[in-house]
């Protein structure tokens, strides 16, 4: 007579949360049927972090003096220009003056996944009047005074372009980038 031992190996998964009795039965013909009676609970769900988007901020920027003109928002500043022009990093908040223009500018580079055309620029809060400007051309203009969030819709091109914003303050009210300003992906 022949006899010989063999293994079975058998894996279960039940559905997430579920609970009960389980009941598996092994058949073979010629062989002992056998059955195992399982009770089932839910388990707490693995630790994990969750999966963000990379955010890209834009937190440092040049901005002018104010001046009582409304200025051309392509200027061309000097690369050596280190006396008319400060370095700043948001949140950068004027007290309320007079002259009542200030202009704002950054190199924005974009990731390609950020280049498509759907992707947004948002202002968390921008203070005083404003025109956005990406590369000469306007994208969008914020026409009240109060401090609010301001989106514009960028468009594609280039991966480095820059980017001006121009400031009208009122004499009583303060002004400036006051809160971050990211680069959200758009819809698909």
């Amino acid at each position: 007579m022949l006899r010989w031992k063999a293994l079975a190996q058998v894996i279960l998964q039940s559905q997430r949360g579920g609970s009960g009795p389980l009941t598996l039965r092994a058949v073979s013909p010629g062989l002992q049927d056998a059955v195992v009676s399982l009770s089932i609970r839910a388990a707490p769900a693995r630790p994990a972090v969750a999966v963000v988007e990379p955010l890209t901020e834009l937190p440092y920027w040049r901005f002018s003096p104010a001046m009582a003109q409304r200025p051309d928002p392509n200027v061309v500043l000097a690369d050596n220009d280190m006396n008319s022009w400060t370095w700043g990093e948001v949140p950068m908040k004027q007290a309320p003056e007079t002259p009542s223009w200030r202009t704002y500018r950054t190199d924005l580079r974009l990731r390609a996944d950020l280049n498509d055309g759907r992707a947004h620029l948002d202002f968390r809060e921008l203070a005083g009047r404003a025109e956005v400007w990406l590369a000469g051309v306007k994208l969008g203009e914020k026409t009240s005074d109060a401090p609010a969030d301001f989106s514009v819709l960028l468009p594609s091109g280039g991966t480095q372009r820059q980017l001006t914003v121009l400031i009208e303050s009122q004499p009583t009210h303060p002004s400036g980038i006051r809160d971050r300003v990211v680069v959200q992906r758009g819809g698909t």
